[in-house]
């Protein structure tokens, strides 16, 4: 208690006191609502991923369409494939999940509750808006009566078009990824290597936010070593000096994890507004318990204080000559064993990966390298920053450069916590911006109906599970795709068949040469009968040359068998979309939603492997913000620490500007000293995690131009936070402050 009150007094008459604490817990409060969001952001993550992928399951076999329904089990489509988009409205994407269920059962779907009936569906807020501000024949009669909104515990986030809409067995059936389930429940990531990735994407937000809090900590740090020199000039022996050092950090840091605690709260709605993988959060989902909570703002504070204990103790002051310049210790050579270790590891199993080398635990050494790489930056950017300066020290002839340089080699560790933050987020902007390049943009091959079929025509596949041999069947098939005909705005109707590889001759897409014509088909002229069409006409890669056509030998003939459905609407207003609704609400059993070719390369885009990459934008905001924030304080505590040197070189006659170029000198020097090395081992971690976790399927590429711009944006904004560093410490140099000296 005596300690506590003898630093309260000596810190309440110190000058600049007040302003000292106000801002460690300023600073303090903010590193800890950022902690606490990036962790309820990575638990929200996992909670929707669990929310929306439960319609996926094991591939309905033959034998499961044998079984019959009872109250315990339901069949459910999968929304698309693997997630994707299910359904289309003006090329906005659509989830419709598929559900048979017996009148009494009792499997709970998620954010509804009974399953609906066939001819019944639930609809989400979102997509009941859409429905109610467009004509039911171009959307609302694809999916039966709405009976019912889907709750956020089923919903991804506000804006998520979603229908779960009841069927019978055999229309759940036709639908590939179909399956038989006892439980209607999601997982918090589609894989593991995802939860990896999201982890991995967590630490390299988290650490800016660490360095952050480790510098307001030690704001004031010069007028503390004066306050401590004098309490031991009364007789305080070092242990109880380092004791008070502690006390006097753990007060405000503490004061600040509360604030902090409370500002999250006030900046989860502002937070929830960030769209992620194409929708809002719920302002619910980014929580955290409150044992996390306490947990987070206590460990905050004693991290504070045992920093600020081991400093001062390890400071060996003395009761003369406190306020005077201490050296630091030199950094060592082996300072760069974290960072090497780190890389080694990282790309060891990269190489072992791409050869088909078996790799033991990747994910754990993707982990461990990677908290490696990032630590081993920190460790190493003293030592290399030293090294530069000492160089530089011999080289240099400038006034500033030299007095930059010199304060580099003796203090290399402080010089470069100022920039460590700005350092961090080169890193974090390299390793999201190179891995997110791994999912490329669905492109739309530009190419003539000739080579590929038409942008605007709706092709869908037909269901599995149907007798396509059987005559009866093929004749249901093409009156059923004939009717579509009768249909306000469709130009024509189209059955496409598929004959087999088996076939000795060729395999392909037939269809009779009027309707390749249709389609913009090369047909030889007073060609008639059906035609076999290139099999890469349907697909969405660009071939460079006119798909082949010829007519159809005998054996294709026999070994054809409905495989697709195409209509060419009209181009008058709604006509697509009002096939596309005649198409679902027919008999025709669909293997998978009509689309068109623009719509299907846009499908690519909501893959979870394009989703997450959408958040290392995210990870890039925070990481600048960050950084800025940080090299600010850093720098302005550095320049308040300073004071009386640089009071004393402008009484010596140094221009300002000599000083100011000086200051820029001191924070330039260090990071551009470890410049090329974080860029490279940003691409270094990014390349090594996707490989890894890919089994070497995924690569990189060279980020596009926007990476530079990124890059330019981290500089300006650190420039501008040096500008008003400078206007905001001006009144803080007077020279007669120093005139004693």
């Amino acid at each position: 208690m005596k300690t506590l009150t003898l630093s309260a007094v000596l810190a309440g008459r110190e000058r600049g006191g007040s302003r000292r604490l106000a801002g460690i817990v300023l600073g303090v409060a903010v590193g800890v609502a950022l902690l606490l969001l990036v962790l309820a952001a990575h638990s929200a993550l996992g909670d929707r991923a669990a929310r929306t992928t439960w319609p996926l399951g094991d591939h309905m076999t033959a034998a499961d369409r044998e079984i019959p329904l009872t109250d315990d089990t339901v069949f459910v489509s999968a929304t698309g494939y693997y997630g994707e988009p299910d359904d289309y409205f003006e090329g906005t994407a659509i989830q419709r999940v598929m559900i048979a269920a017996t009148p009494g059962s009792t499997v709970a779907v998620p954010g509804v509750g009974a399953p609906p009936r066939p001819g019944e569906f639930y609809a989400s807020p979102a997509l009941q808006q859409l429905l109610a501000e467009t004509p039911s024949d171009q959307l609302g009669d694809r999916y039966g009566n709405l009976v019912g909104t889907i709750e956020p515990a089923g919903l991804l986030g506000p804006e998520q078009l979603l229908a779960v809409v009841g069927a019978t067995v055999d229309e759940v059936a036709a639908y590939r990824g179909a399956a038989v389930r006892e439980e209607l429940t999601g997982s918090t990531y589609p894989n593991q290597n995802y939860q990896i990735i999201a982890i991995v994407g967590g630490i390299a937000v988290l650490f800016p936010v660490v360095v952050l809090i480790s510098i307001v900590t030690k704001l004031g740090q010069a007028a503390r070593t004066e306050r401590f020199a004098t309490i031991r000039l009364i007789g305080a022996e070092p242990r109880l000096v380092a004791k008070l050092a502690g006390l006097e950090a753990l007060l405000p840091a503490l004061v600040g994890a509360v604030a902090g605690i409370a500002l999250f709260f006030a900046l989860r709605p502002l937070a929830a507004l960030v769209p992620i993988e194409g929708s809002r959060f719920y302002v619910t989902d980014l929580s955290v318990p409150w044992l996390v909570a306490a947990g987070v703002a206590c460990g905050t504070a004693a991290l504070a204080a045992l920093v600020a204990y081991l400093t001062a103790l390890r400071a060996d002051l003395g009761p003369l000559g406190g306020s005077r310049d201490q050296r630091e210790r030199a950094p060592r050579w082996y300072s760069l064993v974290p960072l090497c270790i780190g890389a080694g590891v990282l790309t060891a199993q990269a190489v072992m990966v791409t050869l088909g080398l078996p790799v033991p635990m990747p994910s754990v050494l993707i982990l461990g390298g990677f908290v490696l790489v990032t630590i081993g930056l920190l460790v190493a950017g003293p030592y290399i920053a030293r090294l530069v300066s000492r160089v530089g020290v011999a080289r240099t002839k400038g006034a500033a450069s030299l007095l930059a340089m010199s304060r580099i080699a003796r203090h290399p560790r402080a010089v470069f916590r100022s920039v460590s933050g700005l350092m961090l987020a080169l890193f974090v902007v390299t390793v999201f911006a190179v891995g997110s390049t791994t999912e490329e943009e669905p492109v739309i091959a530009d190419a003539p109906a000739s080579e590929l079929v038409p942008l605007d025509a709706l092709v869908m596949g037909l269901g599995a599970g149907i007798d396509v041999t059987a005559a009866e069947t093929r004749q249901a098939l093409a009156a059923d795709v004939a009717a579509l005909s009768e249909v306000e705005g469709v130009a024509r109707t189209i059955l496409v068949y598929w004959t087999d590889a088996d076939v000795p001759s060729r395999d392909g897409f037939v269809m009779t040469a009027g309707d390749a014509r249709s389609l913009g088909l090369r047909v030889a002229e007073g060609e008639e009968g059906r035609l076999l069409v290139d099999s890469a006409y349907f697909a969405g890669y660009a071939t460079g040359v006119p798909a082949e056509t010829s007519p159809v030998t005998a054996a294709e003939e026999v070994a054809a068998y409905p495989s697709l459905a195409v209509v060419v609407a009209d181009g008058s207003p709604g006509s697509l979309e009002r096939a596309r609704t005649a198409v679902v609400a027919s008999d025709i059993p669909l293997a998978g939603a009509p689309a068109t070719r623009a719509e299907g390369a846009d499908a690519a885009s909501t893959s979870w492997a394009a989703r997450y990459s959408s958040l290392a934008w995210v990870g890039i905001v925070i990481a600048t913000l960050i950084s800025v924030v940080s090299l600010a304080i850093s720098t302005i505590a550095s320049m308040l620490d300073r004071k009386r040197v640089l009071g004393l070189l402008r009484l010596s006659g140094m221009p300002a500007a000599t000083l100011r170029r000086m200051i820029l000198v001191e924070t330039a020097l260090p990071l551009a000293s470890v410049f090329l090395l974080t860029i490279g081992l940003g691409f270094v971690a990014a390349w090594a995690v996707v490989v890894g976790l890919s089994g070497g399927y995924r690569d990189v590429r060279l980020p596009d131009a926007s990476y530079l711009g990124l890059l330019g944006i981290c500089f300006a904004l650190a420039a501008i936070a040096i500008l008003v560093v400078f206007r905001s410490v001006r009144a803080e140099l007077p020279l007669a402050a120093t005139r004693f000296e």
